[in-house]
C-alpha cells in the first residue's frame, strides 16, 4: 500500500486553514479548492511558479483551472488592465467601444462566431443561456451531456458529474444522476445522459429522444477529464444534430484559446451552432462570452425575446484582458509551444511507464495532460471513475499527488494540469524526472 505524506512546511497554512473554517464552509470559497490532507493558502502567483504562506515555491500545473494560458499575471496584460483603468475606468455598465472590438474579433477567428454575448465571470453564466436560447430556438426542452462532463454550476446540467456507478445505470444507456441536494427532479427529468466516444450508444439514445432534443452539449476534444475524443464521434454530433434539428453546443471554456485560437472546434474542423468560451479567453481576468449564430443568438434580448441581462457583462477590464490575450496568442506561436510541451510530457513519461512496466498511462490533449495508473484504453467516464481525484480513495494518485508537492511541483485535486506559456523545457524535465522518480520507488505497488 503505497503512504506518501505531505512533507512540506505548512505551518501557516494551517494556522489560516483553522481559522478560515470559522468562516466559511471548511475553509474554502468552493469544493473546487478543497483537496486533501488540506488545501494550501497561495500568496503570490507569476509566470510558471506559485508561492505559498509558508514560502514553498513551486513549478504550477493547477493554472487556476486553466486561465493561465499565458503564465500567471503576464505583463503586457496587466499593462493593458492598467491601462485601461487610468483611461476608462472599471464599470459602466453601458457600451463601450472595447466590447465592440471584441466581439467583432470573436466574429473573425471563431467559425461559429457570428454574433456574441458578453458574460462577467466563468462559464457557468454563458452556457446556462446557451441552453436557454437552445430551447427558445427549438421549441423543445432537454438537453443532452455525456457522463462525467462538467458544463457549470447550474441545474440544466450539473447531472451525472462524478455518479456513483451503482446508481449511473447500464454503460451504454446511462441513467441520469443529480449530483447534489437541491436540485429539483423536474430539472433533472429534462438531461439526457449518454457514455462519450460510443457512437452506436448515442446514435440510439439521440433517435430515442430526438424530438425532444433542444441541444447536444460537449467538451471538443475531451469530456469529463478522460483523454482524448475521437474526431469521427464529434463528426456524428454534428451529423445527428443536422439530421435531427438538434444544437450542437460546444462548451469551450477550457479548450478555448488553450488549444487553438479559434477552439478546439476549428483545430479539429467541426463547427457547432453555439460556443462558449472562457478561463483562457483573458488570463485569468473575469469574462466569458457565448457566440454562435447570428439567427440563434439574435433571439436574445433587446433583439429579440429571451431574457439576457448582467451589470458586470462585458465589464471594460476583462474585455481589455482578452484584446491583449488575443493579441498575444494571434500568431500561433505559443500555441506551438504548448502543444510540444504538452506532446514531450505525455510522450517521456509513457516511455518511462514501459520501461518500468507499471500501470500507468500519460495522456495530454495540446497543454491539458494527465497521469493515470492504468493500462485499459481511457474512452469515457467509467474508465476513470475511481481515479477521477487525487485523494485517498484514489491511493496511487494521492501518492503521486503528495510526492509531486514535497518536491515542488503544484498540482490540487485533479489527474489533470494545465501547462502555459511560460512553462519552459526545463521546468518539464524537472516535472518529468519527478514523477519518473516516484514511479521507480514504487514500481512493484504500480504493476
Amino acid at each position: 500500500m503505497l503512504d506518501v505524506e505531505l512533507t512540506i512546511k505548512t505551518e501557516n497554512t494551517l494556522k489560516m486553514f483553522e481559522e478560515a473554517r470559522k468562516y466559511s464552509p471548511a475553509g474554502v470559497i468552493g469544493d473546487g479548492r478543497w483537496y486533501e490532507p488540506y488545501p494550501l493558502f497561495i500568496k503570490k502567483t507569476l509566470g510558471s511558479r506559485i508561492w505559498d504562506v509558508d514560502d514553498n515555491e513551486f513549478i504550477d500545473y493547477h493554472g487556476s483551472f486553466g486561465p493561465a494560458v499565458l503564465g500567471y499575471n503576464d505583463p503586457q496584460v496587466r499593462q493593458a488592465v492598467f491601462d485601461v483603468m487610468e483611461d476608462e475606468g472599471v464599470l459602466s455598465a453601458t457600451p463601450h467601444p472595447k466590447e465592440l472590438e471584441l466581439t467583432k474579433l470573436l466574429s473573425e477567428i471563431i467559425p461559429c462566431g457570428e454574433m456574441s454575448i458578453l458574460c462577467g465571470g466563468g462559464g457557468s453564466d454563458p452556457m446556462y443561456n446557451a441552453v436557454r436560447v437552445a430551447r427558445a430556438y427549438t421549441g423543445k426542452t432537454k438537453v443532452l451531456k455525456f457522463e462525467g462532463g462538467y458544463h457549470g454550476w447550474h441545474d440544466y446540467l450539473i447531472v451525472s458529474i462524478r455518479p456513483n456507478l451503482e446508481d449511473a445505470g447500464p454503460a451504454d444507456n446511462p441513467t441520469p444522476v443529480a449530483n447534489y441536494p437541491g436540485m429539483l427532479q423536474s430539472t433533472v427529468e429534462h438531461v439526457v445522459v449518454a457514455p462519450f466516444n460510443d457512437n452506436e450508444a448515442v446514435e440510439r439514445i439521440v433517435e430515442r429522444e430526438k424530438d425532444e432534443l433542444a441541444a447536444i452539449v460537449v467538451e471538443p476534444g475531451y469530456s469529463g477529464g478522460c483523454p482524448v475524443m475521437r474526431l469521427d464521434f464529434l463528426q456524428l454530433l454534428r451529423e445527428l444534430c443536422d439530421k435531427h434539428g438538434i444544437i450542437l453546443l460546444f462548451d469551450e471554456v477550457v479548450t478555448g484559446f488553450r488549444t487553438h485560437l479559434g477552439g478546439a472546434g476549428a483545430m479539429l474542423g467541426v463547427t457547432p451552432d453555439l460556443g462558449v468560451f472562457g478561463k483562457a479567453m483573458a488570463n485569468g481576468f473575469p469574462i466569458a462570452a457565448l457566440t454562435g449564430n447570428k439567427e440563434i443568438m439574435s433571439l436574445f434580448q433587446p433583439e429579440g425575446p429571451v431574457f439576457f441581462q448582467g451589470t458586470y457583462n462585458g465589464q471594460v477590464i476583462g474585455v481589455a484582458a482578452a484584446l491583449k490575450t488575443i493579441e498575444l496568442l494571434r500568431d500561433g506561436e505559443i500555441h506551438k509551444k504548448l502543444w510540444r510541451l504538452g506532446d514531450k510530457i505525455t510522450d517521456e513519461l509513457n516511455a518511462m511507464a514501459d520501461e518500468l512496466e507499471i500501470d500507468a498511462r500519460c495522456y495530454n490533449f495540446g497543454s491539458i495532460w494527465g497521469m493515470y495508473f492504468t493500462r485499459k484504453p481511457l474512452e469515457n467516464y467509467r474508465d476513470i471513475a475511481n481515479m477521477s481525484l487525487l485523494n485517498r480513495d484514489n491511493p496511487k494518485g494521492y501518492a503521486m499527488k503528495n510526492h509531486l508537492m514535497n518536491n515542488g511541483v503544484f498540482v490540487t485535486r485533479s489527474p489533470r494540469g494545465f501547462i502555459s506559456g511560460a512553462h519552459s523545457d526545463e521546468e518539464i524535465d524537472r516535472t518529468i524526472d519527478i514523477i519518473s522518480d516516484f514511479c521507480r520507488t514504487h514500481q512493484e505497488e504500480l504493476r
